[in-house]
Parts: structure tokens; C-alpha cells; sequence
């Protein structure tokens, strides 16, 4: 129990169930999300521990912003609510000398719940001294974006691919983690500090870099007939 009380703090970006009838939503490429959370906060909680990233994930110690690469986005109705799936092994590992090594992977983030959901491994990958698997943990009490009503809840099937934009924020621990957490007698408040440590997740389209040479020659274009208004 002690363990689990110590690495609490890890569990920020623990499971979703993902809709087996899920239909996949056109939208425009690459798109790229991230999970930022209060890296002061994080590295006092584990200090001592050595973070970094693992799969295709990238981790920046000094913003605290940890990128994910998107696996799929899906829905289970038409329309119906967002669910987003990072990398199966993407995530953060947690190390520190003859201390068991924390890993935290398979995250997914549910518009259906607004839940923030994934793995949690303490001790070796091969031979886990606690492994908890699909396990929601945080909650997003503020969802907003640019498609799917105001939350992301009522998305539809398109032909036409779409811009995505979506920012969760102000986080508390989610009612499932919370019913974990008291079946195995741990005060949920002594872990409630982990939901104000993330301040949120984001999901965007990223301009391709054709994208940016074209808005560069629309500047150009438009300084140069600037200047011809000028000099008429």
C-alpha cells in the first residue's frame, strides 16, 4: 500500500475502454497531442527518479509537456462522442537506483466521460510487482473544441477531413479511480493531489510544412502588394 501511495503521482494518464464497433473520423493530418502537467510538482514528488520517454513519446522536463503520438480516433455511434488512442507503448518510465522502475503507458483519453485512462506498471516489464491495466483515473471538468457540439460529444462520420482542436482542463480524480482506491482502503484524499498536478490535455492539428511555405507566401504576397499601393 505504501508502494501504491508513493507512485501515485504516476497515475495521471491511465486507461479508456475503446467501442469495438468504433468508426474512424476523417481528419486533417498530422495531429498532435500533449499532456501537460506541473513538472515542479512532478519531479518533487519523485525525486531522485530519472524521467523520460518511451515508444514514440517525447517528454520535456522544463515545460512539463509530454507529447503523444496519436494511434486512432474513434466513435462508437454516428454521431457520438470522441474517443482518442495514443500508442500502445508510448508514455513515461520512472527510474531510480534499487527502486522499482514505474512505466505508464497506453493512454486514452474518452469524450464519452471526459476521462483521462491507461496503464500502470511498478517493476519490471516482464515481471511486474503491480500492474494495473484499463483503469481510469483522472476526469476533465472543462472540454472544449471546435467540432462535435462544445465537448466533443456528438461527433459525425465525414468524407471530408476536419481540423481538430481540443483542450481538457481542471481535473479531479474520476468516480472509477476513486472506487479503486476505497476497495483496496485507500483514502482517495491522500491521493487527490494528483488530479491538480495536470493542468491539461491538448489535441491539435499541426499545419504540414507545405502548410506553412503556402501562409509564408501569402505574407510575402501580401507585404509586396502593400508595397505597389504604395507607390501608385
Amino acid at each position: 500500500m505504501k508502494l501504491f501511495k508513493q507512485f501515485s503521482v504516476s497515475l495521471v494518464a491511465l486507461a479508456a475502454a475503446t467501442a469495438a464497433t468504433a468508426a474512424t473520423q476523417p481528419f486533417v493530418t498530422p495531429v498532435s497531442s500533449t499532456i501537460t502537467v506541473d513538472a515542479v510538482a512532478l519531479n518533487s514528488s519523485l525525486a531522485g527518479y530519472s524521467i523520460a520517454a518511451i515508444g514514440n513519446a517525447s517528454w520535456n522536463s522544463t515545460t512539463g509537456v509530454l507529447n503523444l503520438p496519436i494511434q486512432a480516433l474513434t466513435t462508437s455511434s454516428n454521431p457520438g462522442p470522441l474517443n482518442i488512442e495514443y500508442g500502445d507503448t508510448s508514455g513515461l518510465k520512472f527510474t531510480k537506483t534499487l527502486n522499482p522502475t514505474i512505466t505508464l503507458q497506453n493512454f486514452s483519453f474518452d469524450l464519452a466521460t471526459n476521462e483521462l485512462s491507461g496503464d500502470l506498471i511498478v517493476g519490471n516489464v516482464l515481471y511486474p510487482t503491480l500492474k494495473i491495466e484499463n483503469q481510469s483515473v483522472l476526469k476533465a471538468l472543462n472540454v472544449e473544441s471546435v467540432f462535435g457540439g462544445v465537448d466533443g460529444s456528438s461527433v459525425a462520420n465525414s468524407g471530408t477531413a476536419r481540423p481538430l482542436d481540443l483542450r481538457a482542463s481542471n481535473f479531479v480524480l474520476s468516480d472509477s479511480f476513486v472506487e479503486y482506491l476505497n476497495l483496496r482502503e485507500i483514502n482517495p484524499d491522500s491521493v487527490a493531489f494528483v488530479a491538480g498536478m495536470f493542468t491539461q490535455i491538448s489535441v491539435s492539428t499541426v499545419p504540414e510544412p507545405s502548410t506553412y511555405a503556402l501562409m509564408g507566401l501569402g505574407l510575402v504576397g501580401m507585404g509586396l502588394m502593400a508595397k505597389r499601393k504604395r507607390a501608385a
